[in-house]
């Protein structure tokens, strides 16, 4: 949450206006979660900091960013060619061909539910967004009591892809999504390649 709240302030200071708009330039959707920074310095309160100490922070986080050392990243641009994407059924299969054999009989399943769920994780990779506000299009396809199906299951996969102990076939998966995240990235910062396609 402060992590959240400290981006929104960048951008507040950066672009003027109020934090709801900084929080909507930021793909921040209030219908996902709420966004109060009055809650989130109460939290900073209660570890023991300050919040002008929290200021103090984000005043030379600012001052950096304002002359960086090395080319910033046009996250806003990232999310926008990610708006309504997901892994294509086709790239998942070849993406998935490529998992190693895990020994015994029982196969993880790699259908549509798994590769909403890589989806989010790639989309997480490119745009360091939050989870909660990556596009879901093949989820939103299901019929509605498949969605509510996916949706209790929805936690436990994103732990499994991110917990860095985790089964086999997470780790061996992830290694894969890893490096299509950053080619995907790369793809979109420099305009070409798979950037002008990942929305049809």
């Amino acid at each position: 949450m402060l992590r959240r709240t400290a981006a929104v302030r960048l951008v507040q200071w950066a672009i003027g206006g109020p934090l709801d708009e900084a929080a909507a330039y930021l793909g921040i959707t209030p219908s996902l979660v709420r966004f109060r920074t009055n809650t989130d310095f109460k939290r900073w309160e209660r570890a023991g900091r300050s919040p002008a100490e929290f200021e103090r922070v984000l005043r030379e986080l600012g001052a950096e960013l304002r002359a960086p050392r090395r080319p910033l990243i046009d996250y806003q641009r990232r999310r926008e060619a990610l708006r309504d994407w997901a892994l294509p059924p086709d790239e998942w299969d070849a993406l998935v061909s490529e998992l190693p054999p895990l020994p015994g009989p029982i196969r993880p399943p790699v259908g549509d539910r798994k590769r909403q769920d890589a989806s989010v994780y790639i989309w997480v990779q490119v745009t360091q967004g939050e989870h909660l506000f990556a596009p879901r299009p093949i989820e939103a396809e299901q019929p509605r009591h498949v969605q509510r199906e996916w949706a209790l299951r929805r936690n436990t996969t994103w732990y499994n892809l991110v917990r860095p102990n985790t089964f086999r076939h997470y780790a061996d998966l992830r290694k894969l999504l890893a490096g299509y995240s950053q080619q995907l990235a790369r793809d979109i910062d420099s305009g070409t390649g798979r950037s002008s396609t990942v929305n049809e």
